[in-house]
């Protein structure tokens, strides 16, 4: 099986690297990933300036364990379709995006470059699997024991109904203090909206900098939702569709537009 692993969160990317030494054996495994953070980047793709494309030895020039991963100046989309169109030689078999530093689940999935870019790939008939781990303490995040439970989750999907198009997001809870997930659930996306809040910091000039409070509250936590099993302490799993025509609207519109 070859495999395309990305993320958003950079080629250097800790949880990059524990996610590649989890999954090597499951194929010939080709790191492309962008050469920078591009969090909450969402679906953007890159067309008025050229992209910078390198070989890339890994954090420290340890290496991909033997293999050197390629680093694109773009995005997370422009990642996947480098890499089918051009960055890997042979067809890709499956796409896994992670293992991304923060859940992906409920209205992030929108904003999520993680999620982009298995979006990408499933636009383009791949099957793709993107994965993320809730953080408590940023500091003391094992990302071996967490690579440890994605490897689990992705070994599940991979057994199951996954096929060509198919967009599978996953998210692990947070394994603070050698917590353990308490098991996996399939769950809809929550629609809840998310609180936002900023931090004001006023400049000399009379203007204002707001800058996105790092924290992730839904003002509903619906009962049944991938948010609710995320904060229970359950690795979740949710199939994502990319049409997203709404199918009870549309034929009323027909009906009016005539």
């Amino acid at each position: 099986m070859r495999i395309l692993l990305t993320n958003d969160d950079g080629i250097e990317a800790p949880g990059l690297h524990a996610l590649y030494k989890a999954i090597a054996d499951l194929g010939e495994v080709h790191v492309v990933a962008p050469e920078k953070v591009q969090s909450a980047t969402s679906h953007a793709v890159t067309f008025h300036r050229p992209i910078r494309v390198a070989k890339h030895p890994g954090p420290g020039g340890e290496g991909f364990q033997g293999f050197v991963g390629t680093s694109v100046g773009a995005r997370p989309a422009d990642c996947v379709k480098l890499a089918i169109a051009h960055l890997v030689p042979q067809p890709i078999d499956l796409v896994i995006s992670g293992l991304n530093a923060g859940a992906n689940v409920g209205v992030n999935v929108i904003y999520s470059g993680t999620v982009a870019a298995a979006r990408e790939a499933a636009f383009m008939g791949l099957p793709a699997i993107a994965i993320s781990q809730h953080v408590g303490d940023w500091d003391g995040i094992c990302w071996d024991e967490s690579a440890r439970h994605a490897r689990a989750a992705i070994d599940r999907v991979l057994a199951g109904p996954i096929t060509p198009h198919s967009l599978v997001n996953i998210n692990v809870p947070i394994l603070d203090d050698g917590a353990k997930p308490k098991g996996m659930k399939a769950a809809p996306i929550s629609t809840s909206s998310m609180v936002d809040k900023y931090e004001i910091t006023p400049a000399d000039d009379g203007s204002y900098h707001y800058q996105t409070c790092n924290a992730m509250t839904f003002r509903k936590r619906e009962p049944g939702t991938d948010v609710a099993a995320l904060f229970d302490g359950y690795i979740t799993l949710t199939p994502l569709h990319h049409d997203v025509t709404d199918p009870q609207q549309l034929p009323l519109w027909c009906e009016y537009i005539g």
